[in-house]
This record gives C-alpha cells, structure tokens and sequence, in this order.
C-alpha cells in the first residue's frame, strides 16, 4: 500500500511540477493574461455581474479551504480568457508568490500533444486528462487532492465545448470531484458557478484567430449548498454514483439558474437548439438521467 502511495505522489510531483521553474510559471501566465485581457477587454466589449464575490473566493478565501469553479463551455478559448478578464494581471504575474491560480484540465491529445506544447500548458497550470478513462484516473486524483489542499481548480461540467450556445447536460465526475475534495480535507471545497455569454463569438467553432466587436458578458452566483448531500460521501449503505448524480444535478440547477439570467449564446451548429431544447425536455420528464459518470473534460 506504501508503494502505491508513494507512485501516486510521485506522479502528482510531477503532474504539478513547473516546467520552465516558478519564476516561467509566473511569466506564462502573466503574458498569456496580458494577451486574454487585450482581446477580450480592449479588442471587445467585456462586462461582469458578480466581480466582488468571485475575486472574494478566489484570491481572499479562508486558507485551507478549497475551490472548485464551474461553467458553461462554449470555445475552446473560455479559459484562460475568462479568468485573465476577471483577474487583475499582477495575480498572474506574482504566481511563485501565492501559487494561487487555477488548476484546468484539458484533453491529453490536445494541449500534451507533443513536448513543448506540454511544457507551455504545464507552465500554465493546465493538467492532462484522458479521454476514455473515467472518473478515477490518476490525474483525478491529484486533482482532487489540490483542491483538499486548499487549492483553485476549475471544471467545465458539461465535458465538452458545447457550441449550441445552450448549457448541456453535466457529467457527474464533477460530483465524485467533490467527494473525493471532501472526504481528504474533511471539510467541503467552495463551489462557485458563473455563465458567460459572447465568447462563441470571440473564438467561434473552427476559428485560430480570435474576433473582435463583440460582447462578452459573465454573470458570477453564489456559491452552490452542497452540505445536506456531501454528508452521504463515502457513507456506507449510500450508492455512491446517486451522491455524485445528486451533487452534479444541483450544481446543474445552478448553473440553468445564471442561464436564464445571461443574455442569451449563438447557436453556432445548424438546428442545434432546437435538438438540445429537445433533449432537455426530455430530461425533464424522466426520459433520460442529467449526465453520466464519464470525464469531466473532454
């Protein structure tokens, strides 16, 4: 049992580790946020609701207390955009003094593709997971571990870039993100929904480069009560996949409630609101279950 401890501590070590040292660590995410800022602030036009309470939970929280940030995808640049947008530059910069910057997740092919794209993401606190393997891969679990730590690591529920414009259904790895969060620390991470709207304009489907013109919009809530549910955590006689379907659904609720207050996403595949507004209504009902176990990024 040792061993494998200590394999998985060596494998978090190096997950975490800053490639190009804590000084680069600070430098890329400082450049990337000055880049983020110039396009979404300066070459758009970008606005909040709720600034107080998410620069509150992510740079003044309680120490020891964790941070899971949860939102709508909508292009594959919501992240870092978003957060370089909301965060003032000089939290980026002073990254090596704080080590208070958000974890993200991205799919291994894609950000790890070859060394030095790896090294760029790494240096930019973005991990790699594994498409295809579930919710208990080791990557998960280090993940898991940061946020018992006391650490900021940022989630997109839904899976996926969903380029309806419309929230999708939420995969329940979010769920098991926060049980596993909870039953290291013995104490709840804070989890923090915000929605955002315009940025499926900003870097629409297929696009490189991104466009200007545009209205970016975030709207932050409150953090979701999660108490009455991640008490069953790791409890006997609970099934726990129905725990983690249950926080996910609430975190949903959320999430659809920012929704309807926002101003409302493009629609950027052909028929795909009618589709989505379907399958949502059918969820509705009882048809189909919200979310399956499955990654929480794909």
């Amino acid at each position: 049992m040792d061993s494998l401890v200590d394999v998985e501590d060596h494998f978090s070590k190096q997950a975490l580790a800053a490639p190009w040292g804590e000084l680069g660590r600070s430098w890329t995410l400082g450049l990337v946020s000055l880049f983020s800022k110039a396009v979404v602030t300066l070459l758009n036009d970008f606005s909040i609701e709720g600034l107080d309470t998410f620069l509150q939970h992510t740079t003044a929280r309680e120490p020891g207390v964790g941070l899971i940030t949860v939102c709508n995808h909508t292009s594959t640049a919501d992240d870092p955009m978003l957060f370089c947008s909301m965060l003032p530059a000089s939290f980026f910069f002073t990254e090596h003094r704080h080590l208070s910057n958000r974890w993200s997740l991205c799919a291994k092919e894609i950000c790890y593709r070859n060394a030095l794209l790896g090294a760029f993401f790494q240096s930019g606190k973005t991990l790699p997971i594994q498409r295809g393997a579930g919710t208990d891969q080791p990557i998960m679990r280090t993940v898991a571990a940061e946020v018992a730590r006391g650490r900021w690591v940022h989630i997109f529920p839904e899976g996926k870039v969903n380029y309806t414009g419309l929230l999708g259904p939420l995969r329940w790895g979010v769920g098991k993100l926060v049980c596993d969060a909870s039953a290291r620390s013995n104490r709840d991470p804070v989890v923090l929904p915000f929605y955002h709207t315009g940025m499926g304009q900003v870097m629409p489907r297929k696009a490189v480069v991104p466009r200007t013109g545009h209205r970016v919009h975030v709207v932050v809530g409150q953090p979701v009560e999660l108490s009455d549910l991640t008490c069953r955590c790791n409890q006997a006689g609970e099934e726990q996949r129905l725990v983690w379907r249950d926080i996910t659904h609430r975190i949903g609720e959320s999430l659809r409630e920012l929704e309807r207050r926002a101003p409302r996403n493009k629609d950027q595949v052909s028929g795909g609101r009618q589709q989505h507004e379907a399958e949502l209504h059918r969820q509705s009902e009882g048809a189909l279950p919200e979310g399956k176990p499955g990654e929480v990024e794909e």
